[in-house]
């Protein structure tokens, strides 16, 4: 008999940042491999880290498949 196995959600992230420069607020993966530029002023967002990108900007919330 084989055993059951818990499945939890993604621990990844889409997140709504906010631009420190400019205010501009865009979405941006949290484990991101590239580096995020603002589409307004051109400020860096986020820094990969080799894991969770290290956000520049003020994390306004994250969009969650399951939001109410």
């Amino acid at each position: 008999m084989m055993g059951e196995i818990a499945m939890t959600g993604p621990r990844s992230k889409f997140l709504k940042v906010k631009c420190g420069d400019c205010g501009n607020v865009q979405t941006i993966f949290d484990r991101t491999n590239t580096r995020i530029s603002c589409k307004v002023c051109g400020a860096t967002m986020a820094v990969p880290k080799g894991g969770k990108a290290d956000i520049k900007g003020e994390v306004m919330g994250r969009l969650d498949a399951d939001q109410e």
